[in-house]
């Protein structure tokens, strides 16, 4: 058996020791106790712990979406297939950024009250750097089955648009049943973000590891 400690699995030991390193200064600087960061969310609020868990689901959505871009660019780098690679990696990066936000709630805690930028600059940003995304990259989405994509833009626009405009509308109407529609929606963009994803980043990973042959005879992943 060849046992040894590779340079790749330095880095990954490495970073998930400052992982530990980064919460205990902040620990430290924001003079909260260590456990604050290291215990369970329901244990420590001691509420239910079905609390949260679409919301808990859907960043486990935007992990594997992201994953999976990382992962077939990864493939496709050993590969030496470059043409998609930045599609792959920025796709995940954006992935990535998007299951951060939901899960520490970036846009709307912590930039507004720890960086002083309001949570409407924050949308805007994000608006477009996906814009960015899609004017770069628009030449590879057409190639690709984009119509989950489509539905993931729609989804979420929808939420945004109803937590922004009509949330107090709805609250007067259907009282707190106004969350399944609002979160519902942000749900099903999650969903269709990640179907689109993981099925595009699963085709790249097919047609590079197919027979030329084949692989020339359909360009569409």
């Amino acid at each position: 058996m060849n046992i040894k400690l590779t340079p790749d699995l330095l880095a990954i030991y490495l970073l998930a020791i400052a992982v530990l390193i980064t919460i205990s200064l902040i620990s430290i600087y924001f003079h909260l106790p260590i456990h604050f960061f290291t215990r369970d969310v329901t244990t420590q609020a001691n509420i239910s712990p079905f609390s949260g868990v679409l919301s808990n689901l859907g960043i486990y959505l935007w992990c594997v979406a992201a994953t999976a871009s990382f992962f077939a660019a990864m493939l496709l780098r050993n590969r030496n297939q470059t043409e998609p690679l930045p599609f792959l990696f920025s796709s995940a990066c954006l992935t990535t950024y998007l299951m951060l936000d939901d899960a520490f709630l970036i846009h709307d805690s912590i930039v507004p009250v720890h960086i002083g930028v309001g949570e409407k600059a924050v949308y805007l940003v994000l608006a477009i750097a996906v814009l960015l995304y899609l004017v770069f990259f628009m030449a590879t989405i057409l190639r690709t089955n984009y119509v989950p994509l489509i539905l993931a833009f729609a989804f979420l626009s929808s939420s945004v648009v109803i937590d922004s405009i009509f949330e107090s509308w709805l609250v007067l109407q259907i009282g707190h049943w106004k969350s399944i529609i609002e979160d519902g929606a942000k749900w099903l963009g999650i969903v269709s973000w990640c179907i689109y994803h993981v099925q595009t980043a699963f085709a790249f990973i097919i047609q590079t590891y197919t027979l030329p042959e084949v692989a020339n005879e359909n360009r569409t992943y």
